[in-house]
């Protein structure tokens, strides 16, 4: 998107030049809801596995909080549980379609997929030792997985993909995905390096919104985060 420069003059007639964005893009992160692999505190990665009934509740949940939001396009995970959890949020709106992309899927934890974190440990304490720094992480490649480059390239390339599609501006674009995959969206929006994407937690059908600057086209700040106001009385799993 081109920003605009306007010229405006002081009250003492010197002209001052302003970049402006006159129409920042919106776009609002949400991750699935409960599965049973997050009460196990298991790898789930790319395992496809469904949602929980408390899942389930929390889906339909942040649909309400959702409502009052126009969405211009929805994308999600390819996954079930990330592909339920937009179900709900577009049950009351025939007229989106949910676009699915498999580069929002979570981590491929390879061989270990489906096996709780206590088990990886076990089974190569080195392995997981390296997979616990947050400093060493980004270089670990699991056994018939993926490495966390690759799975941050492969993010990176989604986010370049619909922000090239939504250039127009004055968008509010969803995108529902996991807790790897959505740290990785929100840390290439905010420029920042493939380690510090850590830093980022979402919980459970929690949400996100990240805003274009007002003078800045392509600068992000963020205006809302791992929001689950929604989930009072409803209850979530925190991992």
């Amino acid at each position: 998107m081109t920003s605009i420069i306007s010229r405006d003059l002081t009250p003492e007639g010197d002209s001052l030049l302003t970049t402006i964005n006159p129409f920042p893009r919106t776009i609002v992160l949400v991750r699935h809801g409960e599965t049973q692999g997050n009460i196990d505190d298991r790898a789930q990665g790319q395992l496809d596995v469904p949602l929980t009934k408390l899942g389930r509740l929390q889906a339909e949940a942040v649909a309400k909080r959702l409502s009052g939001i126009k969405f211009d396009a929805i994308y999600s995970s390819d996954l079930q549980r990330a592909v339920e959890t937009a179900k709900a949020i577009t049950a009351q709106r025939p007229e989106l379609h949910i676009r699915t992309r498999p580069q929002l899927r979570e981590h491929h934890f390879g061989d270990y997929e489906d096996t709780s974190w206590e088990e990886v440990g076990n089974a190569d304490p080195e392995f997981y030792q390296r997979w616990k720094n947050l400093n060493s992480r980004i270089g670990i490649k699991f056994p018939g997985g993926e490495s966390m480059l690759e799975a941050w390239e492969r993010v990176g390339r989604f986010l370049r993909e619909i922000l090239a599609e939504h250039r127009q501006g004055n968008e509010t674009i969803l995108v529902v995905g996991h807790v790897g995959s959505l740290r990785g969206v929100l840390a290439h929006l905010l420029n920042l390096d493939a380690t510090n994407q850590w830093v980022f937690l979402f919980d459970n059908t929690s949400v996100t919104i990240v805003r274009e600057h007002q003078y800045t086209p392509n600068a992000w700040r963020i205006r809302q985060f791992n929001d689950t106001s929604h989930l009072n009385g409803i209850g979530f799993n925190a991992k």
